[in-house]
């Protein structure tokens, strides 16, 4: 029996980017995509009024869980902001949802399938309490 063949993560990933990117510059923030393939994250953003930008990585679903790197949620990694975005299904009948988190605050969460010893998954409990907590991308 054939296994029906997956469909391309690509494109959520893109369109949660751009959704994201988006709705930064709506709030008054400077956004710039990463290159295509940066390790460790997806955009820098600021402040127009501060010269530091910081690296943001951005997790999109269309439906929960998230699938995470258990890497991103150790050592340094800990500290940088992860935006989980829940761009929803190809009908959009309901809005995009943004939950912005520091990964220390939310690595507790983390499913880990037997077996998995670098991956796991991101509930939507996990990060309901930082949906569109905007400000929390550039407290340190």
């Amino acid at each position: 029996m054939n296994k029906p063949k997956r469909k391309s993560g690509i494109p959520t990933g893109n369109a949660g980017e751009y959704f994201v990117m988006g709705e930064l510059l709506r709030r008054g923030f400077d956004a710039q995509l990463a290159d295509r393939n940066t390790k460790g994250y997806d955009m820098l953003v600021g402040r127009s009024e501060e010269t530091n930008l910081r690296k943001v990585q951005v997790k999109s679903v269309r439906g929960t869980p998230w699938y995470v790197k258990l890497a991103n949620f150790k050592g340094k990694a800990r500290n940088q902001v992860t935006v989980y975005v829940l761009v929803g299904s190809q009908e959009c009948k309901k809005p995009v949802r943004f939950f912005i988190a520091k990964n220390s605050d939310v690595a507790k969460h983390i499913l880990q399938p037997s077996g998995w010893t670098k991956n796991g998954f991101m509930p939507m409990k996990a990060v309901q309490p930082y949906e569109n907590k905007w400000d929390g991308l550039l407290k340190p």
